[in-house]
């Protein structure tokens, strides 16, 4: 049986990319990798920048000397990144086709890029919204041009603003690669990791401090953008870590392989489940969360997801932990397997 060609193409900024990459190679597929954030390729325009004519050069400093407007120069490295990112691609492609084309955060790449993989694309050009389209506006001039477009966030399918849109939706999965291995360890290990945002301080300090009440051991972990590293003096509860670099994938499985609780404060720009939801399912693991979402799902059970909106209901907490963790269905567990989910996007 003949290997199925698909380009990946998305940001290679954490290392998702690489999971994914090796997800599809896990299950038969010929991958060829596209980055929309090409890091090396951001330097080299920086190491080289000039400004394509002197009228652009008097343009730029006409409107930072009297708009106080910066911003020019940063459109003119954006253009001259999209044009020789389109170069790179079609040396990478060549004349080739390919069976599928899956494109992940499709806001990153311009229209006439998005255009040049579709022409190298034989079945299905797919395109995954995996953040939600309000935060990220620019991928809706994108969703005419594939064939099939998935968003995880519900309450988009929902938006009235969008309805011109086909969009489908799907949520997020497991990485089925890799099997749940059960590291053992004395008492109860709850574990977070997450990008800090100011509108999330005070549930994750909430939740830290009524499972500390509870005799809950914390791994939390919090990663800060360099322009936001003074933050950390906002957050009170001196067992929450911070981390100076993102934890790796494989990292990420092992906290997650010694855990017993999964904790998951959504990030009130959308309402899509994220990924340590699925992972609470695969890995059999306790989960606690404030995204009330999940109660319409199939793998929903008060045994092992605990759901809370104000910090009254976590006096409640206490209860949960002593419940049974109930097994799920090994076939609603397979439904949020990847193996499944990129089944179902490439038709």
């Amino acid at each position: 049986m003949s290997q199925p060609t698909i380009i990946l193409a998305m940001s290679s900024y954490s290392d998702f990319a690489s999971a994914i990459k090796s997800h599809l190679e896990y299950h038969n597929f010929n991958v060829t990798f596209i980055d929309s954030t090409s890091e090396k390729l951001k330097k080299q325009i920086d190491a080289n920048f000039h400004y394509p004519s002197l009228k652009t050069h008097l343009i730029h400093s006409a409107r930072k000397i009297f708009l106080s407007d910066y911003s020019y120069k940063s459109h003119l490295k954006e253009q001259i990144y999209n044009q020789k990112l389109q170069e790179n691609i079609q040396s990478t492609l060549g004349n080739n086709l390919y069976d599928y084309t899956l494109v992940i955060r499709p806001d990153l790449f311009s229209l006439p890029t998005l255009k040049l993989l579709k022409n190298h694309t034989k079945l299905k050009f797919v395109g995954y919204q995996w953040n939600g389209i309000k935060r990220f506006p620019k991928t809706l001039p994108t969703v005419d041009l594939f064939d099939r477009f998935f968003v995880f966030d519900p309450t988009d399918l929902n938006n009235p603003e969008y309805s011109q849109y086909h969009l489908s939706g799907i949520s997020n999965f497991y990485f089925d690669m890799y099997q749940p291995q059960a590291v053992p360890h004395t008492g109860l290990i709850a574990y977070f990791v997450g990008l800090h945002v100011d509108s999330r301080i005070a549930a994750i300090e909430t939740c830290a401090n009524a499972l500390i009440q509870n005799g809950v051991n914390l791994n939390f972990n919090i990663k800060f953008r360099p322009s936001e590293a003074n933050k950390a003096a906002l957050y009170s509860c001196r067992q929450i870590q911070f981390i100076p670099e993102n934890i790796t994938f494989e990292n990420n499985l092992q906290h997650v392989n010694t855990a017993d609780i999964l904790i998951d404060i959504v990030n009130p720009i959308h309402n899509g489940l994220s990924f340590r939801i699925f992972e609470a399912l695969y890995y059999q693991k306790k989960l606690i969360t404030n995204n009330p979402q999940i109660k319409h799902y199939d793998f929903y059970h008060p045994n092992n997801i605990f759901i809370w909106k104000q910090a009254e209901d976590l006096e409640q907490i206490a209860n949960f932990l002593k419940k049974t963790l109930v097994k799920i269905k090994s076939d609603i567990v397979q439904k949020y397997s990847f193996a499944s989910w990129i089944k179902h996007i490439l038709d």
